[in-house]
């Protein structure tokens, strides 16, 4: 008997038992293939022993754990591009265990702990993933362009000490980066459920990478949950107008059932690309990587109404359940649950939500109001200016018959703070730009009173804007467990999580994203750009940002969000890679969106401002790259000598602790600025107050306010200013200047 230390792999077929009942000659058949065409071949190339084959399992010893994981990795990449070209009823998924142990050599096979671990490694492994021991995780963690995510220690079957265990995280993001050892309880609850859509969408389409050019998104894969689309229901109402019901329920099924413990729902984004189109179940499971269909229509005929709906298997093209809801309009609430319920009973799933949970989040049991709501949802969906207009009056009503109804109040807050970013937008609605910040205030201090995944999604942003993104992650965690199906959610997650410094967790959310709605928009490739671009991997950057396609044609309101700050990204990863000729044409382009926000030009004042980084240091990133890009740090006309301006600390010991008074230069109305040592300022122009937070930021002073968002601004000595005249110092910001002498 010989024992040595080696690298054990096992690979077993996920669901073999359920496929050999169907199919057993073809499944014994479809398994000898991948032995002989694709794992036989990967362990001679790497340097393995096939030392048997275990019914649906395989066994291999290979001298470098190195090599060993790396055939693991590439035999699961391998397998995926391979699935995506069959029918998903022909797909076999492994899963792959690796250890680095002691093994007891007997002839030709082996055995021991060594192996038996290894065994316990590939239990828990996703479906179409790889998980590895402690010990191999310490021979090749910096050895492979890989991740990892911790998941502790582990009592496994056989083995009398607890193992540690790690996953192999095939996601840009994380590459050469461990997950998951170093966080709160509370963002990892949330990490573990966008990891494990992550680890299992990229163990299969690591080869994949959405932001890169010229890739193709349509590929499906298995998920280790059951995994669902709710297909646009048909309107089969006498008046057609009556759609907007149809997509209401279809969308508030999405939600109900993302809510359900173990079911992975796609969002209503992706779903309803299938809108008017007659598909096979096959079709939608490859495009939008789910196993689940459900389907079906709803008519409505004055009170009464019917919905019929059908779940499909697309393994199978078969319906697995089935049913005729009859009823009157106002018992629609009571429907849609029954329906949750028994979808959640054919899939075997434990049931937790109930009516009453399922409305608490911002919900209404108001029909009225609900449609009303249904109606306005509809129009804002068409992302033009004239049907906001009419979608906020639908929003209005059906507050106005239910004041607690949090999914209006948040749709009105968010149509409305869109509308005060510029001047074109808010006349749409009649409005000033005040008036319409003034409409979003109050009725996001209303949708705070029954709080809806919406409502998060704007806090979250807002406490980004204000720097507070420690508490913006907790709000857009928030959001993410009141709908898991909504992809903005994980972008908002994901936006957060930059701006807070966590760029590469900040990647792995836009993966999430990418799984429940696999159309990647331009503000998703932003996202991506700024987290490569705050990574130092600008080539990454620019590909990404290039994405955008800030030259073409606008299709959505939206594009400019995306256009917008991405070229102002975009100019600076140029500048970073010394690409002056791309970065001066990047500068053109910037310019039609400057003229339509009402800036007169691009400098790095108005980047920090447009950046609310936590840390300077990855704001600094992108003055960098502004600088060398050519862009000037401060507007034209408003640069002091470099001998009169204050660095740092001279603006710490002029302003903290201290008062100031003073006028604003270009409308004469007083200014006034108290700052206490902790940098707490309340500060006074005009008629306007508010109490916020000051910082240093490199040179310059950078304050927030609640009603009034971000400034930063330089502070220089007015050579011919006096204390007479309360102009000693200029205070230059981005489109005002402010003379000022200290009082106190």
């Amino acid at each position: 008997m010989e024992r040595r230390l080696a690298a054990v792999l096992i690979a077993d077929v996920v669901g073999y038992s359920r496929m050999s009942e169907v199919d057993e000659e073809g499944t014994r058949r479809r398994f000898q293939v991948d032995l002989h065409e694709l794992f036989e071949p990967k362990i001679a190339e790497h340097h393995g022993r096939l030392v048997k084959t275990m019914g649906d399992g395989v066994l291999v010893e290979f001298h470098s754990v190195v090599d060993a994981l790396h055939c693991a990795v590439e035999l699961q990449q391998e397998k995926a591009r391979r699935n995506a070209a069959l029918p998903p009823e022909q797909r076999m998924v492994f899963r792959i265990g690796v250890n680095l142990g002691d093994i007891i050599v007997e002839g030709d096979d082996i055995h021991g702990d060594g192996v038996n671990i290894a065994d316990r490694m590939q239990v828990l492994a996703e479906p179409g993933g790889i998980a590895i021991s402690g010990t191999t995780y310490d021979h090749v963690k910096s050895k492979l362009a890989i991740g990892y995510q911790a998941l502790g220690e582990r009592k496994v079957k056989s083995i009398a000490e607890p193992i540690r265990v790690y996953r192999v995280v095939l996601v840009p993001a994380v590459e050469g980066q461990t997950v998951g050892a170093r966080r709160s309880r509370q963002s990892l609850a949330v990490l573990a459920a966008a990891i494990g859509i992550t680890v299992f969408l990229l163990a299969g389409l690591a080869w994949w990478q959405p932001w890169r050019p010229g890739d193709d998104a349509s590929v499906a894969t298995a998920d280790a949950r059951p995994s669902l689309v709710v297909l646009p229901f048909d309107n089969l109402s006498d008046d057609k107008e009556q759609g907007y019901l149809a997509d209401g329920i279809t969308e508030d099924l999405t939600t109900e059932l993302a809510r359900i413990p173990g079911l992975f729902v796609i969002s209503r984004n992706a779903a309803f690309t299938f809108k008017d189109r007659s598909s096979l179940p096959s079709e939608v499971s490859t495009q939008l990587g789910v196993r689940y269909i459900l389907e079906g229509s709803l008519r409505r005929a004055g009170d009464e109404m019917r919905i019929n709906a059908k779940l499909i298997d697309s393994m199978t093209n078969g319906s697995m359940w089935a049913e005729r809801f009859d009823g009157e309009w106002s018992e629609v609430f009571e429907l849609q649950d029954r329906m949750v319920g028994e979808i959640a009973t054919a899939l075997k799933l434990r049931l937790v939500t109930s009516q009453q949970a399922a409305r608490i989040a911002g919900g209404t049991s108001n029909l009225a109001a609900y449609e009303a709501y249904l109606r306005g949802r509809e129009l804002e969906l068409r992302e033009k200016a004239e049907d906001w207009v009419e979608a906020a009056k639908y929003y209005e009503q059906a507050l106005a018959l239910d004041s607690t109804f949090g999914n209006a109040a948040a749709a009105l807050a968010w149509m409305y703070r869109e509308a005060h970013w510029t001047e074109e937008r808010s006349k749409v609605f009649g409005l000033s730009q005040d008036e319409a910040r003034s409409k979003a205030d109050s009725y996001f201090t209303q949708a705070a009173k029954n709080p809806s995944p919406g409502y998060y999604t704007l806090l979250a942003g807002k406490l980004n804007m204000m720097q507070r993104s420690d508490e913006a992650i907790a709000a857009a965690e928030r959001a993410i467990a009141l709908d898991a199906s909504d992809p903005s959610n994980y972008e908002s997650l994901s936006m957060v999580m930059i701006f807070n410094g966590r760029a590469a967790d900040g990647l792995g959310y836009l993966d999430a994203a990418a799984r429940v709605d696999p159309a990647w928009s331009r503000w998703r490739y932003f996202l991506a750009g700024l987290a490569y671009f705050s990574m130092d991997r600008f080539e990454e950057a620019v590909v990404a940002l290039e994405k955008t396609a800030p030259g073409s044609k606008e299709t959505s309101y939206w594009d400019f969000w995306s256009n917008y700050p991405g070229l102002m990204v975009l100019i600076s990863a140029y500048g970073q890679l010394d690409r002056y000729a791309d970065a001066a044409t990047a500068r053109e382009r910037l310019k039609p969106y400057l003229a339509q926000a009402q800036e007169p030009e691009y400098t790095g004042l108005m980047a920090a401002v447009e950046f609310p980084f936590k840390n300077y240091v990855d704001l600094e990133r992108v003055l960098v790259g502004l600088r060398k890009a050519g862009v000037p740090e401060l507007p034209d006309g408003f640069s002091p000598k470099p001998e009169d301006r204050l660095d740092g600390d001279e603006i710490r010991a002029l302003l903290f602790g201290h008062e100031i008074h003073g006028r604003n230069i270009r409308t004469g109305e007083a200014y006034r600025r108290v700052t206490a040592e902790d940098g707490t300022t309340l500060i006074t122009v005009g008629e306007w107050s508010d109490q916020g937070r000051s910082t240093i930021e490199g040179d310059m002073l950078c304050s927030v306010y609640p009603t009034r968002w971000r400034f930063c601004g330089v502070i220089s000595r007015n050579p011919v200013g006096t204390f007479a005249q309360k102009n000693e110092y200029l205070f230059s910001l981005q489109s005002d200047r402010h003379e000022f002498s200290v009082v106190k």
